[in-house]
Formats: structure tokens, C-alpha cells, sequence
């Protein structure tokens, strides 16, 4: 064995890590630190596109360049105990902003006032009306420009929604909106960059009922067409490294 290879504090032995009274071992190299969770208890996992394995350890995503870390797969969960896990995936869609008149009158927030379509990859998508906006932009500050004025601001995502037989809401998804271009494209299970400004993304929620976690996630919006596998994935990874719920 080598001298660095002695040093190195990475590997993929197993490391604990809990939501809530869950308990799991996840084999290190999937936390972003590659070392486990942090100081906190918090855990943030990576794996990449597309296989949705984790790198290597001592591969770390930010020193590969630009074309590693785009293939992220960044999963954050969060356990839920102070509302429903239903109520948390809905928040997720409908803004928190104290002011019921904003969340009604806001192209931006209300999902009525947004541009339906056909679905995309099996997603019902809401996209941003920019025409409402800059009206709205008008009537609120006076122009058309505030922090929901730039075509690429998180405000001016376009919302893609999956729901159950009962019509509850199963997955979230908010990407950069279709104005902007993706600067990625897929060719077979190679991922090829632009070299555009900035990459479009995605940010994705759903829920896992057995452990009352919220998982966030986010990628690539090209990578979007693989939400389920992505979602399953996610599920299975917990699964496959749950020990056993706390005493």
C-alpha cells in the first residue's frame, strides 16, 4: 500500500447518519464531504448521472472541472415531524409569503396564473407567463425589472407537478424557465456542455413516506427526463442502507 494511499482519509466504509428515529449506514463516499454527515447531523448525499453512483472515494466532485460536478446529483433529506409529510411536499409548490393578496395576485406564485401545457415526461407542467409578470412588475414597483424581472431568477421557474389517483401531490419539480437555454445536451449517456453562461437547472421534491422525510434534489434540467428513476434510486438507497429506527 502507498504512503498516500495510507493517508487518505477517504473510503466507502460504512458511516451513520439518522433521520429522525431512523438509523442507516451509508458507505462514506456518498456524503459530499465524503467523510459522513456534518457537525450537525445534517446529511447531504451526491451521486452522478448517469448510473446515479457515487464517485470514487477521494474523487472529490468539485475537482474534476466543470464537467464533473455538472453530473451531480445533489440529494438532500430532511426529516418532517412538525406538520404532515403532505403538507411539506405542498409547501414545496405554494409559496410561504405572508401576504394571501401576493399569493393571489403574483404570476410568480399563484399556479393559476401560469401557462399550462402538455406533459412532459409524464409531468404536469405550469410554466411562467411573462407577459403577466412584466404586468405585474408594472402595477407592483413601477417598471417592468425587480428581482423577478431576469428571465433566469428562481422566482420565474417553471413548476412541473406529478400527482396521485386522488389528485395529492407526489413529486414537485421547479426548473429554470424554457426561455433559457439548457447549456447541456445528452448524447446516448454522454453529457456534452454548451459553454453557455449558465447551466439551466432543476430543484425536485418528493416524499418517503416510510422514514417521514422530504427529500430535495437537484440536477441538470436536462437530466429531468430521468425523474423516476431518479426518485427511485433515492428510495432505494435509503432502503438498502436503513439499519433500524433509534430506541
Amino acid at each position: 500500500m502507498t504512503d498516500a494511499a495510507v493517508a487518505s482519509p477517504y473510503n466507502d466504509k460504512p458511516v451513520q447518519a439518522t433521520l429522525g428515529p431512523h438509523r442507516f449506514e451509508i458507505p462514506a463516499n456518498y456524503f459530499d464531504t465524503q467523510l459522513g454527515p456534518d457537525f450537525q447531523g445534517n446529511m447531504r448525499l451526491i451521486v452522478q448521472w448517469p448510473d446515479l453512483q457515487p464517485l470514487a472515494p477521494g474523487e472529490r466532485y468539485f475537482e474534476g472541472g466543470e464537467q464533473r460536478f455538472a453530473r451531480n446529483i445533489d440529494i438532500t433529506p430532511n426529516y418532517i415531524d412538525r406538520v404532515p409529510l403532505q403538507t411539506s411536499l405542498d409547501r414545496a409548490l405554494i409559496s410561504n409569503v405572508d401576504s394571501e393578496q401576493k399569493r393571489r395576485e403574483d404570476p410568480t406564485l399563484n399556479p393559476d396564473l401560469r401557462l399550462p401545457g402538455e406533459p412532459v415526461f409524464g409531468l404536469t407542467p405550469y410554466y411562467t407567463d411573462f407577459a403577466k409578470v412584466d404586468a405585474y412588475n408594472l402595477k407592483v414597483y413601477g417598471d417592468k425589472t425587480s428581482r423577478a424581472g431576469d428571465r433566469d431568477s428562481l422566482f420565474n421557474n417553471d413548476w412541473f407537478v406529478a400527482r396521485d389517483a386522488d389528485g395529492a401531490l407526489t413529486t414537485v419539480i421547479k426548473c429554470t424557465s424554457r426561455e433559457m437555454p439548457d447549456g447541456a445536451e445528452i448524447e446516448g449517456a454522454a453529457l456534452r456542455l454548451l459553454g453557455t453562461p449558465k447551466l439551466s437547472m432543476c430543484s425536485h421534491d418528493f416524499t418517503i413516506a416510510r422514514y417521514n422525510a422530504r427529500i430535495n434534489v437537484s440536477y441538470l434540467r436536462v437530466f429531468m427526463q430521468d425523474w423516476k428513476k431518479i426518485e427511485q434510486r433515492i428510495r432505494d438507497l435509503f432502503d438498502q442502507y436503513h439499519i433500524n429506527d433509534a430506541r
